[in-house]
């Protein structure tokens, strides 16, 4: 595969993660740590940091749609920024540990650990169902930012943002699904900022390439982040005018074939 074509593929991805993360409330790294991982073996990367690269390179590249698409839904109202301020400890404390603890990991046990993931998430995306109160229930903030911490340890340890994982939770806390997918824009934001400097500077020399700094490729995290910015207010957009649901049920299906091709 010829570099140019490498680039397209940056821009495809980059297209769909911003799409998908403004639709569904989820950053977009799901869809873009595999595509990395497999683009990465086409330009030489190291196979010892292979995985932490595409983790790296998709946290940076995240910022880009998650600030674009938080802006969209605080237009339209559907972040409830009470709910983020008390997530917010919790989210920035974790979001480090995940960092740290991936760092320390080999790429084969953080794909096993990432091919697990997207089976259960698919599961969990699939039989989600849309919550009926139209109030939100919090638990005590103790427990609550003991979800958040987890919420931001796993997205940085696996690249994917949070919103993933951010969603499910609010919406099992009986906030309605606008409302959860607008919060955990914000919410998702702040994941892959704090990632994205973690992994930066504790990359730094790690993988010597001119198109890298840190553990983050330059031109995908320029293409995709590009791309996704631009990509994500149509999907904010889709989010008020179709049906969720039909789009999970859809998106739970690949994200289970993908979860499946890191065992085969």
């Amino acid at each position: 595969m010829s570099l140019i074509m490498v680039y397209i593929a940056y821009g495809f991805i980059g297209a769909l993660s911003g799409v998908l993360g403004g639709m569904l409330g989820i950053g977009g790294g799901i869809i873009t740590v595999p595509c990395l991982l497999f683009l990465f073996h086409y330009i030489d990367i190291p196979q010892t940091y292979i995985m932490h690269m595409a983790i790296a390179t998709s946290l940076a590249a995240m910022i880009f749609n998650t600030f674009a698409a938080t802006r969209a839904q605080n237009k339209r109202k559907a972040v409830v920024w009470d709910v983020f301020k008390k997530l917010l400890p919790g989210i920035v404390v974790g979001s480090l540990i995940g960092a740290f603890i991936a760092l320390w990991l080999s790429s084969v046990a953080l794909e096993i650990f990432f091919g697990v993931f997207l089976l259960t998430l698919a599961i969990r995306f699939y039989f989600q169902r849309p919550a009926s109160s139209e109030t939100h229930k919090l638990p005590h903030p103790f427990i609550l930012n003991l979800f958040s911490a987890s919420v931001g340890a796993l997205s940085n340890l696996l690249g994917i943002g949070g919103g993933s994982v951010t969603v499910p939770i609010l919406t099992s806390f009986k906030m309605q699904v606008k409302n959860a997918i607008g919060t955990s824009s914000a919410v998702t934001l702040v994941t892959t900022v704090c990632g994205t400097i973690t992994y930066l500077i504790l990359g730094i020399g790690v993988v010597p390439r001119s198109d890298t700094i840190g553990l983050i490729n330059i031109p995908a995290f320029l293409i995709i982040g590009i791309v996704a910015f631009l990509a994500a207010p149509y999907g904010v957009k889709l989010t008020h005018e179709i049906n969720p649901a039909k789009v999970r049920k859809i998106f739970a299906i690949v994200l289970a074939l993908t979860g499946l091709s890191f065992f085969i």
